[in-house]
């Protein structure tokens, strides 16, 4: 049979901003291919140095006489994957891939896009290849408005130390998978897998999110050193883990942010051992913690002892330093069978403008949070301010001067209600009923913040992010 295809219908070089600053390259390149083959054909496209992602469309007529395209795209070390009968987008970085695609270094020189045999007839099939160097993996919207979102932002999978013992003296690495079953069936709208150090799993979340549409799965990643141990979410490229004397935790702690990623200090109270390196937190100079973004303040593995709460009193030490740390909860779940921790509890609900991995970061970083306990959705509970001029959420701020504190809690009756100044008890009520809110009026000075937690007996069920009240201008 004989073969016809079409020109280049346009190659198109666009400048757009980097994620990290400065500007990036991004070619477009658009074949329109008219052919009818009992062979694969295969058509070139050039790739720069630096290069960070390949993006291919392919499409075509759609009609009962006609099938999706078979496709495949080789790179210059050998073959990168195959789609068979699918119109899917195929996405291709150092980290991700799309189903049937292997991820790796997108290596300079000539790629090439491979077309399967069409036996019979003959179609023009458009192919749309997308070069950039900037690094923009799309992540999915699960919901696209505005809501609380509960989820668990500490689980290990056995991609790092998720492990479970199956009754016969063997130990068996925990599959993501279940992970977000056991999410799913308890409620959750988020899950952040959080494996040490390594982003071999990463891969692992983008197949998983693909089949689990109810719950989003955050690529997230415990950095473990010895000198503490830190959750960031949102991460987009591998940052290395090792500290030195030229690279001080405050270093990778700005490493980690390149990307807008979600940094905060797992289980800082902790001492560390040999039964955890580095479990502990050493580096407490406000340098270093300026470049946290949030606190664990509960910790499903390491449960505080009946109302002691080390890691607030910490979080709460470090507020009173001017430092502006939202407080987030993890399980810390490593073995789904046998664990003392339990997905979900404690739990992060957070306010975001969608579902979506952007969104959620962008809640949590704004402070718009509470922890709960337990993964019980009718646990709710919100903090508001309000001056003569200001309104402000968690996370928010206010003048100083006269100004109402408003909670809102749900689903807690008989519980109290613990007002917080700047960690000292200023109030305590009790929820009267299953809907209930409360309001109370002070005069906050400048550097005030403002916090409520929720008791039932002296364990925690619910705690708030602050209210904060604005230093006084010079």
């Amino acid at each position: 049979m004989g073969l016809a295809f079409g020109v280049v219908s346009a190659t198109v070089s666009v400048l757009a901003p980097a994620l990290a600053g400065g500007r990036s390259t991004e070619t477009v390149k658009v074949f329109d291919i008219a052919m009818t083959s009992e062979a694969i054909v295969e058509r070139g496209f050039a790739v720069a140095p630096g290069a960070a992602q390949v993006d291919v469309d392919v499409t075509g007529p759609d009609t009962e006489s006609s099938y999706p395209p078979d496709f495949g795209i080789r790179g210059p070390s050998g073959i990168r994957g195959w789609t068979i009968a699918r119109r899917g987008h195929v996405h291709i970085d150092a980290v991700s891939a799309s189903y049937g695609y292997l991820p790796g270094p997108i290596e300079p020189g000539q790629w090439h896009i491979m077309l399967g045999p069409r036996t019979s007839g003959a179609e023009t099939l458009r192919v749309t290849v997308r070069v950039s160097d900037r690094l923009e993996t799309a992540r999915p919207v699960l919901r696209n408005a505005a809501g609380w979102f509960a989820g668990d932002l500490h689980v290990h999978s056995g991609h790092s130390d998720g492990y479970a013992t199956d009754g016969h003296g063997h130990d068996t690495p925990v599959p993501l998978r279940d992970l977000a079953v056991a999410a799913e069936q308890r409620g959750l709208d988020f899950l952040a897998v959080t494996d040490h150090n390594t982003i071999s799993h990463w891969l692992d979340v983008d197949r998983t999110q693909a089949a689990t549409p109810g719950l989003l799965l955050l690529h997230g990643r415990e950095i473990t050193t010895a000198r503490g141990h830190v959750n960031s979410l949102g991460e987009r490229r591998f940052a290395d883990f090792r500290l030195g004397p030229a690279r001080p935790m405050a270093t990778l702690l700005a490493e980690l942010a390149r990307d807008g990623a979600f940094r905060s200090i797992n289980h800082p109270w902790l001492a560390s051992g040999d039964w955890c390196a580095g479990c502990g937190w050493i580096d407490r100079d406000d340098r270093t913690i300026a470049g946290a973004d949030g606190v664990e303040v509960l910790n499903g593995s390491t449960p505080s002892a009946g109302g002691d709460l080390p890691g607030w009193r910490l979080w709460a030490d470090w507020l009173n330093r001017g430092r502006r740390l939202t407080a987030v909860g993890g399980s810390d779940v490593h073995d789904l069978t046998h664990g003392a921790a339990t997905v979900g509890a404690p739990s992060t609900v957070v306010w975001a403008s969608e579902l979506s991995e952007d969104a959620i970061v962008k809640g949590l970083q704004s402070g718009r949070a509470f922890v709960r306990v337990r993964p019980d959705p009718r646990l709710f509970v919100d903090l508001t301010a309000a001056t003569g001029r200001a309104r402000a959420m968690m996370g928010g701020s206010v003048p100083p001067g006269r100004v109402r504190l408003s909670v809102q809690v749900s689903g807690a009756a008989g519980t109290r209600c613990e007002w917080m100044r700047r960690g000292a008890l200023m109030q305590s009520v009790t929820v009267r009923r299953s809907e209930w809110s409360e309001t109370l009026a002070v005069d906050a000075t400048p550097d005030d913040w403002f916090a409520v937690i929720i008791r039932t007996g002296d364990a925690p069920e619910m705690i708030t992010n602050p209210i904060y009240v604005e230093a006084n201008r010079r």
